[in-house]
């Protein structure tokens, strides 16, 4: 057993990654990290005491060249002789018709496919091959936006199983010289080399100069998240823990707790208790990175004080409320029929109603964070008269002027083409200029300002994203 090979065995002993009868299904892409993994868990299967098979996703960004990349894997998968499964998600068609952030929307579609095949076919593990500079970029990333350096999980629970990855503590020189050592061949992915996505300036500027201040760099890195990990999960569980003791619910089933609990509290278990908190009222979905942020530093404040009453409107129709001594979270209620149009400050997320926000900007001072979350991604030229942005409610007589159109469109008329509910069309947001001219039927249709492609016309970036 060479030292890589014992590097490995060891970590995955160390973390409890695998166990005797696991049916192991390998996230592979058919690059040297994946490759390598796949032959690693293949040819160990009987030391480990495992099945294995592999999965693989065609994203079909690439046409003919990413169609082949899962042809090369299902190729090795046979000369190992162990199954293949694999898919493709249409991430072109996706973005044509509803935009959004391509590569958020590759992790979304292969996870999907990853987990049905986990279902369908009974692997209780995935795993994926993310290395020592992944979590180097990672944990960058993280302190970059101003969160904690927990990076990628060691392994997490998944929904029919759970996630590994074994390569963690491995640099990438090590997989290439693994690669060698067993004859390996693998496919490169050129959008690896695009400096359009942010991991990837980070993978190519960034990580290269640390390393080369520190060679073992990557290896801290690992190290370090490690322990983070370890302790998040610990102040998780005792905040968890302590706060069903002080915690109650409202016959609507919403939370409030006694403040003067709450405050006796070490801050550390307080700051860990807001979004178990939250969790109750949204049903613990992911939420908005700057709902995470900066409303959870202000419910905080807030929470751990006890002068005065203090109202504060929270997203999709809640609020927080804190009044004599209680902490209250409500349920404001709003008519489905107004029609107050309100302005969409640029640069900040706006939040209409309970599932939707919106997000405007100079193309260049695009929220990153935001972009990422996105459902919907176009770009758009305005003269200054006609900013702000504002939304509202359809009016009797709306008309947009489409794309290619030379003249406006009712939007009645382009809801009965697009086959919106009547019960939809009264709740649909409406964007419009500041002269009330609709410009944009978000989730729908946009007008002709706007384009899915970035253009030298398009000064602006709008959002759309979903909860």
């Amino acid at each position: 057993m060479d030292n890589f090979d014992e590097k490995i065995f060891q970590y995955i002993k160390e973390k409890s990654l695998v166990k005797k009868g696991d049916r192991i299904l390998i996230a592979c892409s058919g690059g040297v990290d994946s490759v390598a993994l796949l032959h690693f868990v293949a040819i160990n299967r009987e030391k480990l005491g495992v099945e294995v098979a592999a999965v693989h996703v065609d994203h079909m960004l690439r046409g003919i060249e990413s169609e082949e990349d899962g042809t090369f894997v299902e190729s090795v998968c046979k000369t190992y002789g162990i199954p293949f499964f694999g898919g493709s998600v249409p991430v072109p068609e996706i973005i044509k018709k509803d935009g959004g952030n391509v590569q958020a929307i590759c992790r979304e579609g292969r996870y999907v496919f990853f987990q049905k095949t986990m279902r369908e076919q009974q692997f209780n593990v995935l795993a994926t091959a993310h290395h020592a500079e992944d979590q180097l970029e990672t944990v960058l990333m993280q302190l970059t936006k101003g969160g904690i350096p927990t990076g990628i999980p060691i392994k997490r629970m998944i929904e029919n199983g759970i996630l590994i990855r074994p390569f963690l503590p491995a640099m990438k020189d090590a997989l290439y010289s693994y690669a060698r050592r067993h004859e390996l061949k693998f496919r490169e992915d050129p959008s690896n080399n695009s400096n359009a996505y942010m991991r990837n300036r980070f993978r190519q500027e960034i990580v290269p100069f640390i390393l080369k201040e520190n060679p073992t760099a990557a290896e801290n890195a690992v190290t370090l998240s490690s322990k983070v990990q370890e302790d998040e999960e610990f102040l998780g569980s005792m905040a968890k823990a302590r706060l069903e003791k002080i915690v109650d619910f409202t016959d609507e089933g919403l939370p409030f707790v006694d403040s003067r609990a709450f405050m006796d509290m070490p801050t550390a278990l307080q700051r860990r208790m807001i979004p178990l908190l939250l969790g109750y009222l949204y049903n613990n979905k992911n939420l908005p990175v700057e709902y995470k942020s900066g409303l959870i530093g202000q419910l905080l404040k807030h929470l751990g004080s006890q002068e005065g009453n203090v109202s504060i409107d929270l997203p999709f129709g809640y609020q927080f409320l804190r009044e004599y001594g209680n902490i209250t979270f409500v349920q404001k209620k709003t008519s489905p029929e107004s029609n107050v149009q309100k302005t969409v400050p640029k640069g900040k997320q706006f939040f209409w109603g309970n599932d939707v926000w919106f997000y405007w900007s100079e193309v260049e001072n695009v929220d990153v964070d935001l972009l990422t979350n996105a459902k919907e991604v176009m770009y758009f030229d305005l003269p200054e008269p006609a900013l702000p942005l504002q939304v509202r409610r359809r009016n009797d007589g709306d008309r947009i002027l489409l794309p290619g159109m030379v003249h406006s469109k009712r939007l009645s008329r382009l809801f009965i083409d697009e086959k919106v509910s009547k019960s939809k069309r009264l709740c649909l947001p409406i964007v419009v200029t500041a002269q009330d001219e609709v410009c944009a039927v978000p989730g729908l249709r946009y007008g002709a300002a706007f384009t899915r492609n970035r253009t030298a016309a398009g000064k602006y970036i709008f959002l759309r994203g979903e909860i």
